[in-house]
């Protein structure tokens, strides 16, 4: 194991404790702001806060804090901080997670000893913020079940535009094209209880519509956004229906027949999908969306019809499979990451219409 980034951040932390020993000592109420210089550090290093008072007050200590907070943030995206979370809400042990690699043994001895000279936990101010950072989301998430329910309107919307365009050639000559939307509706989500591990939470999206865009430049093997379309949809959502939120994303895999939708596992995301999202999330973000899930509906003609409807086909619990008119559909749920990466992690897709169906 390489143990490199935990010395250098161990070594640069006691550098700077060594620094505010000697301003303490020439300072009136040392035993106060030593306190508050130490919680400050604390929260630097668990992700709860940053450096404010301790650049001003320690001389020479500008460029070290800086230093520190870039190691912390950028080189390690904050493994320390999410170590501390998991291990403080989750119950994740501190064994368990030195045997991964996710944490250095001389990194949690530093905040140990820290914490136990202030008198606080390691966590102390993590159960306090009120905007959760993308690292602590991503712990929450990590800790979470997904139930992705596809109601009834958002279901029309998906299969109207998707069989339209798979059945319907564009024109002359042009084949049929992949289709693209927005995903909007509800969610009802738990937080982790504070000050007390708990176990992993349920989070319930409900996806009540499905804004197909109909300026989107589909071809039968890939479709991209437009943004002219996705701005004016968003802009609109707010005064039709804003008791929604934006919850993803939806688009279409369409092939010849069954044989080749189940050979190329039509209802999987590809990596131009998976680089296109992160692309996408990251604009959407900036905008203050958080999209959860990513749906795709794969097609391809049917033999003859069926009624026959399935959910966690084939023992996935994010894909259904069912048969609407003379077309053989796939639907599967992915969840979004902060990152904008696709998961099947602790996701399930339930669609109540066509259960049993």
């Amino acid at each position: 194991m390489n143990h490199g980034r935990g010395t250098q951040l161990v070594q640069e932390v006691r550098e700077l404790e060594r620094r505010i020993e000697h301003t303490l000592a020439n300072a009136r109420n040392g035993a106060r702001l030593g306190r508050r210089l130490g919680l400050e550090l604390l929260g630097v290093l668990n992700g709860a806060g940053r450096f404010d008072l301790l650049p001003e007050l320690v001389p020479r200590t500008s460029a070290l804090t800086e230093r520190i907070e870039k190691r912390l943030r950028q080189k390690s995206n904050h493994n320390l901080a999410r170590a501390i979370y998991a291990n403080a809400f989750y119950g994740e042990s501190i064994e368990s997670q030195l045997a991964s690699g996710r944490l250095y043994r001389s990194e949690w001895n530093l905040v140990n000893r820290l914490a136990r000279l202030l008198h606080v936990t390691p966590s102390h101010g993590q159960g306090s913020l009120e905007e959760p950072p993308e690292w602590m989301i991503d712990v929450d998430e990590s800790h979470q079940q997904l139930r992705v329910w596809l109601r009834e309107p958002a279901l029309q919307d998906m299969l109207l535009a998707g069989l339209e365009t798979f059945l319907v050639p564009a024109g002359s000559g042009r084949p049929s094209t992949e289709v693209y939307g927005i995903a909007f509706g509800s969610s009802r989500i738990s937080r982790p209880a504070r000050r007390r591990a708990s176990q992993t939470t349920l989070a319930d999206l409900n996806i009540e519509r499905v804004c197909i865009q109909q300026r989107a430049e589909g071809s039968p093997s890939v479709v991209f956004t437009d943004k002219r379309s996705e701005y004016m949809q968003l802009a609109m959502a707010e005064e039709l229906f804003p008791y929604w939120n934006l919850l993803g994303d939806f688009h279409t895999h369409t092939y010849k027949n069954l044989e080749q939708l189940l050979e190329n596992r039509g209802w999987h995301y590809s990596r131009f999908d998976e680089r296109v999202n992160i692309e996408w999330c990251a604009r959407l973000r900036q905008a203050g969306h958080r999209p959860r899930v990513a749906l795709i509906l794969a097609l391809s003609r049917a033999a003859r019809r069926a009624r026959r409807s399935v959910e966690a086909w084939g023992g996935n619990a994010h894909v259904l499979r069912t048969t609407i008119g003379d077309c053989h559909c796939f639907i599967a749920a992915y969840r979004i990451r902060p990152d904008g990466r696709y998961s099947t992690d602790g996701i399930e897709l339930k669609c109540p219409h066509l259960a049993g169906r």
